[in-house]
This record gives C-alpha cells, sequence and structure tokens, in this order.
C-alpha cells in the first residue's frame, strides 16, 4: 500500500518483530455512529488489530496497533472512508516489540474526547493555528506567551513543557471552568496549547477563540508527534509523556520511560519511587498507599496479580493475545 506523504515514518528501529502503532483522529459528521462500528468489527474483527477506537456523531479517534504498517493503514483507510473523512487520518507512528493492547474495541460515544461543549469543535468553530517544531519551540520561548498543557493532572505529573500551566483538570470538560476563572483579562496574549496527540487542543482552541482569545496556537499532532520530529537538540520537553496504554509512559525517543501503572489507584509509578516504602508492586504506591478508599481494589489487584502469576508460570499471557 501507499502511504500519503504527510505520514511520518516512526523514529525507532524498525524489525521483523516491531509492532506499529497509530494514533490518529478526525472531526466529520458522522450519521449513524452505531452503524460504523458493526461495519468496523465486521471488516477488521479477526485481524491481528488491538487497541481502541471511539465513534461519534462528530467523528472518530483512537490508539491502534497491529503487527504490520500495511495493516494498519488499510484499517485506517477503512474507517476514514466509513466516517466520512475525505482527507483521511493523519497519524502518529510508532513502533514497538510487542502487543501493547489486549484486545481490540470499537465504541460508540457522544464525543470522540469528552469536553461537554457542543459549539467548541472544528466543526462548528475556527481553532487555533498549527504550529510545527521549530515554530512551536520560538512561541513557548517567547516570554509573554502563555503555555497551557490541557491533558489531566495526573499526566502532567509525569512531564511538560517548562513553564506550561497545569489547569489542575481531573476530567478535559473541566477545561472551560478554568479559563473563565483563571484567564480572563489575559485575551490579548499569545496562547500555546499542547496535548498528547493533538485531540484535545482542536476543541480547547476552539472554545478560546470563542471567549475572545483571538492569537491561539497549538502543537501540531500533539507530543506524541512532536517527539517524533525534534532530536536532542530540538526538544524543549521536560520529562516522559504519559499514554493511555500498556507502555504507560513514553520518552524523547518513543520508548518506554520506565514507569508503571498503579493497577490499585491507575497513577502513573516513575522509577524513582520503586524504593519508596509505600510502593509495593501489584498493591499500593505512594499516591494511594494511605487511602483506605482504595482497599477493595486493592485486595482485587492482589487477586488478579495471582491469575497474571500462575499464567506465567505455564508460559501464557493472563489476558489478550498470546503473542
Amino acid at each position: 500500500m501507499d502511504f500519503p506523504n504527510s505520514w511520518a515514518t516512526p523514529k525507532v528501529s524498525h524489525t521483523d518483530a516491531d509492532w506499529w502503532v497509530a494514533t490518529f483522529y478526525g472531526f466529520s459528521r458522522v450519521n449513524d455512529p452505531a452503524a460504523v462500528k458493526a461495519s468496523m468489527l465486521a471488516a477488521i474483527g479477526q485481524d491481528r488489530v488491538y487497541g481502541t477506537i471511539l465513534i461519534a456523531e462528530e467523528g472518530a479517534n483512537g490508539t491502534l496497533c497491529a503487527p504490520t504498517q500495511d495493516l494498519l493503514a488499510r484499517t485506517l483507510s477503512q474507517l476514514s472512508a466509513k466516517i466520512g473523512l475525505t482527507a483521511g487520518f493523519d497519524p502518529t507512528w510508532s513502533s514497538v516489540d510487542r502487543p501493547i493492547f489486549r484486545k481490540l474495541k470499537v465504541q460508540v460515544k457522544q464525543e470522540i474526547v469528552t469536553f461537554k461543549m457542543p459549539t467548541a469543535s472544528p466543526l462548528e468553530g475556527e481553532g487555533g493555528t498549527h504550529l510545527g517544531p521549530e515554530e512551536w519551540n520560538a512561541l513557548i520561548s517567547d516570554p509573554d506567551t502563555i503555555i497551557i498543557d490541557t491533558r489531566n493532572s495526573f499526566e502532567t505529573k509525569v512531564g511538560s513543557f517548562p513553564g506550561a500551566i497545569d489547569p489542575g483538570n481531573l476530567s478535559f470538560s473541566e477545561f472551560p471552568a478554568f479559563v473563565q476563572d483563571k484567564l480572563r483579562g489575559q485575551e490579548g496574549k499569545k496562547v500555546a496549547m499542547f496535548c498528547t496527540g493533538g485531540i484535545r487542543c482542536e476543541k480547547a482552541s476552539v472554545y478560546m477563540k470563542s471567549h475572545g482569545f483571538d492569537q491561539v496556537f497549538q502543537l501540531k499532532g500533539g507530543i506524541l508527534r512532536y517527539f517524533q520530529e525534534t532530536d536532542a537538540e530540538t526538544n524543549l520537553w521536560d520529562g516522559d509523556c504519559y499514554v493511555f496504554d500498556d507502555r504507560v509512559a513514553l520518552d524523547k525517543d518513543l520508548e518506554p520511560g520506565g514507569h508503571i501503572s498503579c493497577p490499585v489507584c491507575r497513577m502513573p509509578v516513575p522509577p524513582s519511587q520503586f524504593g519508596d516504602p509505600r510502593f509495593k508492586a501489584g498493591y499500593s504506591c505512594p499516591s494511594c498507599a494511605d487511602d483506605p478508599s482504595y482497599d477493595r481494589t486493592r485486595a482485587s489487584s492482589v487477586e488478579r496479580l495471582k491469575q497474571i502469576l500462575l499464567a506465567t508460570k505455564k508460559g501464557k499471557r493472563h489476558l489478550g493475545p498470546q503473542e
């Protein structure tokens, strides 16, 4: 299959043992998301494609992995055609040594990223200006620029751009309240916003422009694309980037950064906390060790760990594809 010229190739080296990962989104008016879901499951349900596809009346969003780029490319082409996305997706690619998801999930949602502001959509209003790495670096190096990390707080703790504001969001739908409470009176300033793959900024920038912020800019393709298109000298990121899959967090080379996800509270645990006495693998981490509300989840986690160890002894995976 011929790949569009806009599709970036992975930074990491590829071998026959590698799996490919595509992170993607696209806004398009979808008349029958349920029919798209059924059609996609019928088309790829038996293929070795794992991950999540979210479909809504506003488009599709997701992350998928497969053993070949061609299989993923065909899957994305099928999906873009079914949702009427004429330009196709502009995915960010990476390569891994194993499946990073256990199964394929295709879900119908109210939104492909939950914001709870129907008018704050690229389909309804004008968003920010997309910037590549060079222009982005110049913008965030200007001390007069307001830099906003639109992700949730547990993600920002893993890494961010220096000087970026953490809105303190527990969920993305809290972002409008942050704008109203903290940014009023600064409408004339330049605003630089970023997120993992770019999709949150599509909605956040429309919202800000509709509320009087005229100079709004967003990092094209998000943090993951920025990592792919920069090197040690040009990458201004500090830390790792949280991702919603088995890798937990990626470093600037798009390699797993060593974090693990606490199975009890789901918070990312960096290697620097592995020696903390509150960290007990599968049982607790510094974020949940002293919180009794997690006791029931803790018991379930311990039982699951036992099942994983039993499966390992038998040479099998506890869940997911037996690759």
